[in-house]
């Protein structure tokens, strides 16, 4: 079994880059901040529909479609991480969509999973 990496020997720690996980940090603080801003600037619409939740996830999964599809081949693999994983992965949340789903009337629920699932792709 190959022993994890020290800091001395490649920057890493168990494995994971230092910097990656700096910038999937700085990333997850910048995509919270920005799904804070679209609940905040959503709050005048009805709790029951899910705004908030349907914008960022249809936004976050349509950049993380632009994003895989087109590599990020510019950013460096710590930006790319912060990107993605970081930023992406805190401003859409699974949980968000649970939540609303198992709060939801399940007519509202069938369509949101609807309208979610069959929305266009980048690529199609």
């Amino acid at each position: 079994m190959p022993r994890p990496q020290s800091r001395r020997d490649g920057g890493s720690l168990t494995g994971v880059k230092i910097g990656e996980m700096s910038a999937v940090a700085a990333g997850g603080v910048l995509g919270t901040l920005g799904r804070i801003a679209i609940d905040a600037a959503l709050s005048g619409t009805p709790e029951w529909w899910g705004a908030a939740t349907l914008t960022v996830n249809l936004l976050g999964a349509f950049a993380l479609g632009v994003a895989i599809g087109h590599r990020l081949g510019f950013l460096s693999p710590a930006l790319r991480a912060g990107v993605t994983v970081g930023f992406l992965g805190s401003f859409t949340t699974f949980s968000a969509i649970a939540l609303f789903l198992t709060s939801s009337p399940p007519l509202i629920a069938l369509a949101y999973l609807c309208l979610l699932y069959t929305s266009p792709s980048p690529r199609d």
